[in-house]
Protein backbone atom coordinates (compact mmCIF):
# COMPACT_ATOMS: atom_id res chain seq x y z
CA UNK A 1 0.00 0.00 0.00
CA UNK A 2 1.06 3.62 -0.38
CA UNK A 3 2.59 4.56 3.00
CA UNK A 4 1.66 8.22 2.48
CA UNK A 5 -2.10 7.68 2.44
CA UNK A 6 -2.55 8.10 6.20
CA UNK A 7 -0.55 11.32 6.13
CA UNK A 8 -3.41 12.93 4.25
CA UNK A 9 -5.41 13.44 7.45
CA UNK A 10 -2.34 14.96 9.11
CA UNK A 11 -1.74 17.29 6.18
CA UNK A 12 -5.36 18.44 6.11
CA UNK A 13 -5.10 19.26 9.81
CA UNK A 14 -1.80 21.08 9.37
CA UNK A 15 -3.27 23.16 6.55
CA UNK A 16 -6.06 24.29 8.83
CA UNK A 17 -3.69 25.17 11.67
CA UNK A 18 -0.94 27.00 9.78
CA UNK A 19 -2.36 29.02 6.91
CA UNK A 20 0.07 31.26 5.10
CA UNK A 21 -0.69 34.96 4.85
CA UNK A 22 -1.86 36.02 1.42
CA UNK A 23 -1.00 38.81 -0.92
CA UNK A 24 -2.82 40.38 -3.83
CA UNK A 25 -3.36 37.69 -6.45
CA UNK A 26 -2.90 38.21 -10.14
CA UNK A 27 -5.43 36.32 -12.22
CA UNK A 28 -4.95 35.60 -15.92
CA UNK A 29 -6.94 37.76 -18.30
CA UNK A 30 -9.59 36.10 -20.44
CA UNK A 31 -8.80 35.74 -24.13
CA UNK A 32 -11.27 37.72 -26.21
CA UNK A 33 -11.95 37.54 -29.92
CA UNK A 34 -10.03 34.28 -30.19
CA UNK A 35 -10.66 30.55 -30.17
CA UNK A 36 -7.63 29.97 -27.95
CA UNK A 37 -8.35 28.07 -24.74
CA UNK A 38 -7.94 30.00 -21.51
CA UNK A 39 -5.55 28.50 -18.97
CA UNK A 40 -6.99 27.63 -15.55
CA UNK A 41 -4.89 26.04 -12.79
CA UNK A 42 -6.73 23.77 -10.38
CA UNK A 43 -4.98 22.60 -7.20
CA UNK A 44 -5.98 19.27 -5.64
CA UNK A 45 -5.33 18.26 -2.04
CA UNK A 46 -3.57 14.96 -2.67
CA UNK A 47 -1.91 12.76 -5.25
CA UNK A 48 -4.19 11.82 -8.21
CA UNK A 49 -6.74 9.18 -7.17
CA UNK A 50 -10.41 8.26 -7.75
CA UNK A 51 -11.52 10.89 -5.21
CA UNK A 52 -10.49 13.38 -7.92
CA UNK A 53 -12.05 11.33 -10.69
CA UNK A 54 -14.68 13.84 -11.77
CA UNK A 55 -12.05 16.40 -12.71
CA UNK A 56 -10.05 13.90 -14.72
CA UNK A 57 -13.25 12.70 -16.40
CA UNK A 58 -13.99 16.30 -17.42
CA UNK A 59 -10.45 16.60 -18.77
CA UNK A 60 -10.53 13.27 -20.61
CA UNK A 61 -13.94 13.82 -22.21
CA UNK A 62 -13.26 17.38 -23.28
CA UNK A 63 -15.78 19.09 -21.00
CA UNK A 64 -13.29 21.77 -20.01
CA UNK A 65 -12.22 22.32 -23.61
CA UNK A 66 -15.87 22.64 -24.63
CA UNK A 67 -16.11 25.52 -22.15
CA UNK A 68 -13.06 27.18 -23.70
CA UNK A 69 -10.75 26.18 -20.86
CA UNK A 70 -7.32 24.60 -20.79
CA UNK A 71 -7.36 23.17 -17.27
CA UNK A 72 -4.12 22.13 -15.60
CA UNK A 73 -4.80 19.87 -12.61
CA UNK A 74 -2.01 20.46 -10.11
CA UNK A 75 -1.46 17.35 -7.96
CA UNK A 76 -1.29 17.78 -4.20
CA UNK A 77 0.52 15.76 -1.58
CA UNK A 78 1.80 16.12 1.99
CA UNK A 79 2.71 19.80 1.40
CA UNK A 80 -0.05 20.80 -1.02
CA UNK A 81 -0.89 24.10 0.75
CA UNK A 82 -4.03 24.33 -1.36
CA UNK A 83 -5.58 27.40 0.28
CA UNK A 84 -2.42 29.50 0.43
CA UNK A 85 -1.67 28.71 -3.23
CA UNK A 86 -5.12 29.87 -4.31
CA UNK A 87 -5.02 32.91 -2.02
CA UNK A 88 -1.67 34.03 -3.43
CA UNK A 89 -2.45 33.30 -7.08
CA UNK A 90 -0.21 30.27 -7.58
CA UNK A 91 -3.41 28.38 -8.43
CA UNK A 92 -6.72 29.76 -9.66
CA UNK A 93 -9.08 27.33 -7.91
CA UNK A 94 -8.67 24.49 -5.45
CA UNK A 95 -10.44 21.77 -3.51
CA UNK A 96 -10.50 21.02 0.22
CA UNK A 97 -12.76 20.36 3.20
CA UNK A 98 -15.38 23.09 3.60
CA UNK A 99 -14.34 23.58 7.25
CA UNK A 100 -10.88 24.56 6.08
CA UNK A 101 -12.25 27.39 3.95
CA UNK A 102 -14.36 28.75 6.82
CA UNK A 103 -11.39 28.64 9.22
CA UNK A 104 -9.12 30.23 6.58
CA UNK A 105 -11.54 33.11 6.00
CA UNK A 106 -11.73 33.69 9.76
CA UNK A 107 -7.92 33.95 9.67
CA UNK A 108 -7.94 36.54 6.92
CA UNK A 109 -7.63 34.64 3.65
CA UNK A 110 -9.93 36.10 0.94
CA UNK A 111 -11.50 32.85 -0.28
CA UNK A 112 -14.99 31.56 -1.09
CA UNK A 113 -16.58 28.18 -1.77
CA UNK A 114 -18.23 28.06 -5.19
CA UNK A 115 -19.52 24.45 -5.40
CA UNK A 116 -19.47 21.14 -3.56
CA UNK A 117 -17.25 18.39 -4.90
CA UNK A 118 -18.74 16.02 -2.34
CA UNK A 119 -21.84 16.32 -0.18
CA UNK A 120 -19.92 14.59 2.62
CA UNK A 121 -16.27 14.52 3.54
CA UNK A 122 -14.64 11.12 3.05
CA UNK A 123 -12.88 10.99 6.43
CA UNK A 124 -13.85 8.06 8.62
CA UNK A 125 -12.90 5.74 11.48
CA UNK A 126 -11.44 2.34 10.58
CA UNK A 127 -11.71 -0.69 12.86
CA UNK A 128 -11.53 -4.48 12.73
CA UNK A 129 -14.67 -6.50 12.07
CA UNK A 130 -13.75 -8.68 15.05
CA UNK A 131 -14.26 -5.63 17.31
CA UNK A 132 -16.96 -3.62 15.55
CA UNK A 133 -18.17 -0.11 16.25
CA UNK A 134 -21.81 0.75 15.64
CA UNK A 135 -21.50 4.52 16.02
CA UNK A 136 -18.96 7.20 16.90
CA UNK A 137 -20.29 7.11 20.46
CA UNK A 138 -18.55 3.73 20.78
CA UNK A 139 -15.22 5.58 20.70
CA UNK A 140 -15.79 6.79 24.25
CA UNK A 141 -12.98 5.56 26.50
CA UNK A 142 -11.09 3.92 23.61
CA UNK A 143 -7.69 4.73 22.14
CA UNK A 144 -7.78 6.16 18.61
CA UNK A 145 -5.02 7.16 16.20
CA UNK A 146 -6.24 10.45 14.73
CA UNK A 147 -5.24 13.99 13.88
CA UNK A 148 -4.85 15.97 17.09
CA UNK A 149 -6.99 19.11 16.97
CA UNK A 150 -9.29 17.78 14.26
CA UNK A 151 -12.65 19.52 14.24
CA UNK A 152 -14.59 16.26 14.46
CA UNK A 153 -12.84 15.35 17.72
CA UNK A 154 -13.96 18.61 19.29
CA UNK A 155 -17.48 18.03 17.96
CA UNK A 156 -17.62 14.61 19.64
CA UNK A 157 -16.34 16.03 22.91
CA UNK A 158 -18.60 19.09 23.07
CA UNK A 159 -21.72 17.81 21.34
CA UNK A 160 -21.82 14.12 22.32
CA UNK A 161 -19.62 13.97 25.41
CA UNK A 162 -17.37 11.38 23.75
CA UNK A 163 -13.76 11.35 24.96
CA UNK A 164 -10.95 8.99 23.93
CA UNK A 165 -7.20 8.62 24.25
CA UNK A 166 -5.46 10.10 21.22
CA UNK A 167 -2.46 8.67 19.38
CA UNK A 168 -0.82 10.81 16.66
CA UNK A 169 -1.41 9.68 13.09
CA UNK A 170 1.35 7.63 11.44
CA UNK A 171 1.75 7.09 7.71
CA UNK A 172 1.34 3.31 7.65
CA UNK A 173 -0.96 0.48 8.71
CA UNK A 174 1.52 -1.42 10.89
CA UNK A 175 -0.27 -0.87 14.20
CA UNK A 176 -3.66 -1.57 12.71
CA UNK A 177 -2.50 -4.85 11.18
CA UNK A 178 -0.87 -6.02 14.41
CA UNK A 179 -3.72 -5.22 16.82
CA UNK A 180 -7.33 -6.25 16.21
CA UNK A 181 -8.48 -3.73 18.83
CA UNK A 182 -6.73 -0.86 17.09
CA UNK A 183 -8.85 2.05 15.80
CA UNK A 184 -7.66 4.83 13.52
CA UNK A 185 -8.80 7.73 11.41
CA UNK A 186 -8.90 7.04 7.68
CA UNK A 187 -10.42 7.98 4.37
CA UNK A 188 -13.22 5.52 3.71
CA UNK A 189 -12.23 5.47 0.04
CA UNK A 190 -8.66 4.43 0.75
CA UNK A 191 -7.18 2.74 3.85
CA UNK A 192 -9.84 0.01 4.31
CA UNK A 193 -8.96 -1.30 0.85
CA UNK A 194 -5.25 -1.60 1.63
CA UNK A 195 -5.91 -3.14 5.05
CA UNK A 196 -8.15 -5.77 3.42
CA UNK A 197 -5.45 -6.46 0.84
CA UNK A 198 -3.21 -7.39 3.77
CA UNK A 199 -5.81 -9.74 5.19
CA UNK A 200 -7.63 -7.60 7.77
CA UNK A 201 -11.41 -7.53 8.07
CA UNK A 202 -11.32 -3.74 7.94
CA UNK A 203 -14.56 -1.79 8.40
CA UNK A 204 -15.22 1.94 8.51
CA UNK A 205 -17.67 4.49 9.88
CA UNK A 206 -18.07 7.84 8.17
CA UNK A 207 -17.31 10.72 10.54
CA UNK A 208 -19.89 12.97 8.87
CA UNK A 209 -23.24 12.92 10.67
CA UNK A 210 -26.23 15.08 11.49
CA UNK A 211 -24.04 16.78 14.11
CA UNK A 212 -21.09 17.33 11.79
CA UNK A 213 -21.61 17.52 8.02
CA UNK A 214 -18.78 19.28 6.19
CA UNK A 215 -18.74 19.45 2.41
CA UNK A 216 -15.68 18.88 0.26
CA UNK A 217 -15.67 21.97 -1.90
CA UNK A 218 -14.34 23.76 -4.93
CA UNK A 219 -13.17 27.23 -3.89
CA UNK A 220 -11.34 30.23 -5.29
CA UNK A 221 -10.13 33.69 -4.30
CA UNK A 222 -12.30 36.76 -4.05
CA UNK A 223 -10.12 38.58 -6.58
CA UNK A 224 -10.46 35.76 -9.09
CA UNK A 225 -14.24 35.82 -8.69
CA UNK A 226 -14.30 39.58 -9.22
CA UNK A 227 -11.99 39.52 -12.24
CA UNK A 228 -13.04 36.28 -13.93
CA UNK A 229 -16.58 35.29 -12.91
CA UNK A 230 -17.24 33.66 -16.28
CA UNK A 231 -14.18 31.42 -15.94
CA UNK A 232 -15.35 30.30 -12.50
CA UNK A 233 -18.82 29.56 -13.87
CA UNK A 234 -17.42 27.56 -16.80
CA UNK A 235 -15.00 25.63 -14.60
CA UNK A 236 -17.74 24.72 -12.11
CA UNK A 237 -20.15 23.70 -14.87
CA UNK A 238 -17.60 21.45 -16.61
CA UNK A 239 -16.33 19.96 -13.32
CA UNK A 240 -19.80 19.01 -12.11
CA UNK A 241 -20.58 17.54 -15.53
CA UNK A 242 -17.41 15.49 -15.16
CA UNK A 243 -18.42 14.31 -11.69
CA UNK A 244 -21.91 13.38 -12.86
CA UNK A 245 -20.50 11.41 -15.78
CA UNK A 246 -17.82 9.77 -13.64
CA UNK A 247 -20.28 8.61 -10.99
CA UNK A 248 -23.24 7.64 -13.19
CA UNK A 249 -21.65 6.74 -16.53
CA UNK A 250 -18.49 4.97 -17.64
CA UNK A 251 -15.55 6.17 -15.49
CA UNK A 252 -12.97 4.57 -17.79
CA UNK A 253 -11.77 7.81 -19.48
CA UNK A 254 -11.03 9.52 -16.16
CA UNK A 255 -9.51 6.38 -14.68
CA UNK A 256 -7.23 5.99 -17.70
CA UNK A 257 -5.74 9.42 -17.02
CA UNK A 258 -5.41 8.62 -13.33
CA UNK A 259 -3.66 5.31 -14.05
CA UNK A 260 -1.08 7.08 -16.21
CA UNK A 261 -0.28 9.36 -13.29
CA UNK A 262 -0.54 6.64 -10.60
CA UNK A 263 0.63 3.33 -12.09
CA UNK A 264 1.26 2.16 -8.51
CA UNK A 265 -2.50 1.91 -7.79
CA UNK A 266 -4.01 -1.56 -8.37
CA UNK A 267 -6.84 -1.77 -10.89
CA UNK A 268 -9.37 -3.00 -8.34
CA UNK A 269 -8.60 -0.03 -6.08
CA UNK A 270 -10.47 2.17 -8.55
CA UNK A 271 -13.55 -0.03 -8.30
CA UNK A 272 -13.31 -0.08 -4.50
CA UNK A 273 -12.98 3.68 -4.19
CA UNK A 274 -15.82 4.29 -6.63
CA UNK A 275 -18.10 1.91 -4.71
CA UNK A 276 -17.21 3.58 -1.42
CA UNK A 277 -18.16 6.98 -2.85
CA UNK A 278 -21.51 5.49 -3.85
CA UNK A 279 -22.14 3.50 -0.66
CA UNK A 280 -21.43 6.49 1.59
CA UNK A 281 -23.24 8.87 -0.79
CA UNK A 282 -20.24 11.15 -0.79
CA UNK A 283 -20.63 12.81 -4.19
CA UNK A 284 -24.32 12.62 -5.10
CA UNK A 285 -25.58 12.97 -1.53
CA UNK A 286 -28.81 11.63 -0.08
CA UNK A 287 -31.81 11.91 -2.43
CA UNK A 288 -34.15 11.79 0.58
CA UNK A 289 -32.65 15.15 1.58
CA UNK A 290 -32.90 16.48 -1.98
CA UNK A 291 -29.10 16.58 -2.21
CA UNK A 292 -27.46 16.74 -5.63
CA UNK A 293 -23.98 16.74 -7.14
CA UNK A 294 -22.39 20.15 -6.64
CA UNK A 295 -25.07 21.46 -4.32
CA UNK A 296 -24.27 23.87 -1.50
CA UNK A 297 -26.99 24.55 1.05
CA UNK A 298 -27.26 27.92 2.75
CA UNK A 299 -28.75 26.24 5.81
CA UNK A 300 -25.90 23.72 6.06
CA UNK A 301 -23.24 26.41 5.68
CA UNK A 302 -24.89 28.49 8.40
CA UNK A 303 -24.99 25.46 10.72
CA UNK A 304 -21.34 24.71 10.02
CA UNK A 305 -20.26 28.25 10.82
CA UNK A 306 -22.25 28.18 14.05
CA UNK A 307 -20.74 24.83 15.03
CA UNK A 308 -17.18 26.03 14.38
CA UNK A 309 -17.86 29.11 16.47
CA UNK A 310 -19.32 27.03 19.30
CA UNK A 311 -16.32 24.73 19.54
CA UNK A 312 -13.88 27.63 19.39
CA UNK A 313 -11.91 27.06 16.18
CA UNK A 314 -12.67 30.39 14.48
CA UNK A 315 -10.32 33.30 15.14
CA UNK A 316 -13.12 35.78 14.54
CA UNK A 317 -16.84 35.67 13.62
CA UNK A 318 -17.67 35.15 9.96
CA UNK A 319 -20.94 35.31 8.05
CA UNK A 320 -22.20 33.05 5.27
CA UNK A 321 -21.55 35.76 2.66
CA UNK A 322 -17.88 35.81 3.72
CA UNK A 323 -17.26 32.12 2.97
CA UNK A 324 -19.51 31.07 0.08
CA UNK A 325 -21.20 32.29 -3.08
CA UNK A 326 -24.05 30.39 -4.74
CA UNK A 327 -24.00 32.33 -8.01
CA UNK A 328 -21.97 29.76 -9.95
CA UNK A 329 -24.06 26.67 -9.20
CA UNK A 330 -25.82 25.38 -12.32
CA UNK A 331 -29.59 24.95 -12.16
CA UNK A 332 -29.45 21.16 -11.80
CA UNK A 333 -27.41 21.47 -8.59
CA UNK A 334 -30.37 23.03 -6.77
CA UNK A 335 -33.12 21.01 -5.07
CA UNK A 336 -35.69 20.11 -7.69
CA UNK A 337 -33.33 21.26 -10.42
CA UNK A 338 -34.64 24.81 -10.16
CA UNK A 339 -32.59 27.83 -9.11
CA UNK A 340 -34.30 30.10 -6.57
CA UNK A 341 -34.33 33.86 -7.16
CA UNK A 342 -30.74 35.09 -7.01
CA UNK A 343 -31.58 37.95 -4.68
CA UNK A 344 -32.26 35.34 -2.01
CA UNK A 345 -28.55 34.56 -2.05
Amino acid sequence: MNPLSLLRCVCALAAGLSLASCGKKEAPSPVTGSTALIKVRFQTDWFPEPEHGGYYQALAKGYYAAEGLEVEILPGGPNAQVMSKVATGRADLGMTNGDDVIVAVARGLPLKMVAAEMQRDAQGIMFHGENPLTSLRDLNGRTVMAGAGSVWIKVLEKRLGVHFNLLPLAGDLARFMNDKHFIQQCFVTNEPYFARQRGADARALLIASDDYAPYRVIFTGNDYIAQHPDLVRRFVRASLKGWTDYMTGDPAPGNALLKKLRPDLPDDFFAYSMQAMKDYRLVAGDPKRAERIGQLSSERIERQIKLLQEIGVLDKPVAEKDVVTFRFLPDDSWPGGKRPPLDVY
